[in-house]
């Protein structure tokens, strides 16, 4: 990789999906590489702690099984983007990353501040993949497909929920792909 990037993202959206899909991601400058920080212990910690997600088991961190999350997440999303459908075979895949942990229903408040919650039984990385796919369920049940995009700029590859008022949001974040890519078009006159 020629270019250094931070383990935290710059431009983080506030679904634990999409920072999962965008740990994972291409040069905006169009140089090919590839920048992935999955196995980044300062992202880990960061994406973790963002979506209150520690798991409080000890062992190793089950990458392969994030990494196929990863792509299945990013394969998905894309295509209920795209129609807004997706096919049998993926929602019985988000089902069983779903149901794979156990859960209560627990009552927080008081009086007639009442709220029922879902608690897990135990709080390890089932659980954790459980809680990543059920924000994807989730985006895809209340979320408008027609919102969920991927930067302007074809040599990025990051993914966004736009929410803009008119859905006009065309870059992941103004700097730099946005300035790069009016730059670009500037030049080409």
């Amino acid at each position: 990789m020629s270019r250094s990037h931070s383990d935290i993202p710059v431009t983080p959206s506030n679904v634990a999906c999409i920072d999962l899909v965008n740990s994972r991601f291409t040069d905006y400058l169009g140089s090919g590489d590839n920048t992935d920080r999955i196995a980044s212990s300062q992202w880990q910690e960061w994406f973790l702690q963002r979506y209150a997600l520690k798991p409080q088991t000890r062992g190793p961190i089950p990458l392969d099984e994030l990494v196929a999350l990863r792509r299945d997440l990013r394969r998905i999303l894309d295509k209920w983007s795209a129609h807004g459908r997706l096919s049998p075979r993926d929602v019985s895949l988000l089902d069983a990353r779903v149901q794979a942990t156990a859960v209560r229903h627990r009552v927080r408040g008081r009086g007639t501040g009442l709220k029922l919650v879902q608690e897990p039984l135990r709080r390890d990385w089932e659980w954790v993949i459980a809680e990543v796919s059920a924000s994807a369920v989730e985006l895809m049940g209340t979320g408008d497909p027609r919102r969920l995009k991927s930067c302007g700029n074809p040599a990025c590859s990051w993914v966004f929920y736009d929410t803009s008022v008119n859905h006009s949001r065309r870059y992941c974040a103004p700097t730099p792909c946005g300035s790069l890519m009016r730059v670009r078009r500037f030049r080409s006159r």
